[in-house]
């Protein structure tokens, strides 16, 4: 793991997003087998943040994942990928009020504090692209920025992002 520089995941063209293993081990404890044993080993590959601090320091492309409600942990993660350039959320489903929604824009934010080039979000209504207007620092460093959704204003922080080539809006209601 402390090698592995991309992880590619979903598919780009319906936007079908790839689960992180943390998610299939919170699914599979909550929805046990007859017998009483989980689906899926405790243990067996999951990007827990006691795992995530050692390793997958140099991974640089995270993309084609999916974040949902129960994804709060695997936000909180991204915490530790302060390597990573390249983020690409295909399916974005959180609420408000989750934990994961908050988790996640922290993570955001900080990545962009530490080199993040590319940002990709296609959100499924849970209003977090329009959060990202309240982010207190800017992700100095973004070269791309795609943003899928329901988004109601351009984040203010945009116009100072000298770096900034590309900007991808879609689905917007501006």
């Amino acid at each position: 793991l402390k090698r592995i520089s991309s992880i590619l995941g979903g598919n780009k063209n319906t936007r079908k997003g790839l689960r992180l293993p943390q998610e299939k081990r919170n699914k599979a404890m909550k929805n046990p087998s007859p017998q009483g044993k989980t689906k899926e080993p405790a243990e067996k590959g999951s990007l827990s943040q006691e795992k995530a601090k050692g390793t997958m320091k140099s991974l640089r492309v995270l993309s084609g994942i999916e974040i949902v409600d129960e994804s709060a942990a695997v936000a909180a993660s991204l915490h530790q990928l302060t390597g990573l350039r390249k983020l690409a959320i295909y399916k974005l489903k959180i609420s408000e009020e989750n934990d994961t929604f908050k988790e996640l824009l922290s993570s955001i934010e900080y990545l962009g504090s530490c080199g993040l080039q590319t940002l990709a979000i296609n959100d499924e209504n849970s209003k977090f692209i329009n959060s990202l207007y309240n982010m207190s620092a800017p992700p100095r460093y973004l070269v791309s920025l795609e943003l899928s959704g329901k988004l109601k204003w351009l984040p203010e922080w945009i116009t100072s992002i000298t770096t900034l080539n590309k900007l991808t809006i879609s689905i917007t209601v501006l």
